[in-house]
């Protein structure tokens, strides 16, 4: 893995048959996506594979480190890109959240951020072992639930849904913070009741587990919304997405079960810098992603809401002039 946030000048001619290859403000860069089975870790893959076709130089290397983490690595300059929910970027920056005990130096770092765009592809979704007998979101009291990885902002936002619904995390529900991976294990040997899990439609764990055991989607419903906002900071930019049964249905082969439609929570997630990102760089990233969008969508079906329209909507960090630049190319931005 390279330095990071070192932007090279590559001034190397190589002569061979007659031909001489010049490369100019290379920069090998790491992105840190949220893990290894969320949609932005598949935008991410496809964005590399997609610069590694062509000759100017710019690499991405893609690693996993959750949200909350891969936020700090990048205040630390230990990668280039991260991806973090609009919400939460306003937490780090106001020293709020997850970030409410971050060193001086990080939420300095923080506001010095820029975006290059959004997606919106990913949500926060709950399935249980159909066995539980759990039909609805209401149900889950006095039952177990994983709710996300220990110190991520997923914990924070199914809190702020049971006790929506009137429901003390730990008290009323068995909440407990750890991966939806090994979750899905205890789920199969009747430990845990359900999980959250971060992802598209389909999501590549449930369809996994799917196959083993049966499964069924609740959801909190849209009037429990506005309580959910008074139990956590940000709360404004949070959304209900609506997903019919037939969608489920389709995407599944009926090996998930949803009774109706039902909701996943969401919100834009961004892909930050640090400012000084060179701007031919930054602009050399995102437009070798959103210009071969349909190739990037090709690569996995979780890319499939993947839309360029969405991608300088819902920002709550300044854009990056480079990425910018493109933006405005294309007439997507003034």
């Amino acid at each position: 893995m390279k330095s990071n946030h070192v932007i090279r000048l590559l001034k190397t001619a190589v002569v061979a048959a007659g031909f001489s290859i010049s490369v100019a403000n290379a920069a090998d860069l790491v992105v840190s996506a949220t893990s290894q089975t969320s949609d932005d870790y598949a935008l991410s893959v496809a964005w590399s594979n997609q610069l590694a076709k062509l000759e100017n130089g710019n690499r991405l290397t893609v690693v996993d480190n959750g949200s909350v983490k891969g936020l700090r690595q990048l205040a630390a300059g230990r990668v280039d890109i991260a991806v973090i929910g609009a919400p939460h970027y306003l937490d780090a920056i106001n020293h709020k959240g997850n970030f409410s005990e971050d060193p001086e130096r990080f939420t300095k770092a923080y506001g010095e951020l820029r975006s290059l765009f959004a997606i919106s592809t990913s949500a926060g979704q709950y399935v249980v072992r159909d066995s539980s007998g759990i039909k609805s979101f209401a149900e889950l009291k006095g039952r177990s639930i994983a709710i996300g990885r220990p110190g991520g902002n997923a914990g924070r936002v199914s809190s702020a849904f049971l006790e929506a619904y009137g429901l003390k995390p730990e008290d009323d529900v068995d909440t407990q913070y750890i991966d939806y991976s090994d979750a899905f294990n205890q789920m199969s040997n009747n430990r845990l009741d359900g999980t959250f899990v971060w992802g598209g439609l389909p999501q590549a764990a449930i369809d996994n587990s799917s196959r083993s055991m049966d499964l069924r989607f609740i959801s909190p419903e849209e009037d429990s919304l506005e309580k959910f906002r008074s139990h956590i900071t940000a709360g404004e930019h949070y959304r209900l997405k609506r997903i019919s049964a037939q969608e489920i249905e389709q995407a599944y082969q009926g090996r998930v079960k949803a009774d109706s439609d039902v909701y996943f929570w969401t919100f834009p997630y961004m892909f930050v810098v640090n400012t000084k990102m060179d701007d031919d760089v930054a602009y050399d990233l995102t437009k070798t992603l959103w210009s071969n969008l349909s190739d990037v969508k090709r690569t996995s079906s979780a890319l499939n809401l993947l839309r360029l329209e969405e991608a300088t909507t819902g920002l709550t960090a300044e854009m990056h002039p480079g990425a910018a630049r493109y933006f405005r190319e294309i007439g997507l931005i003034q």
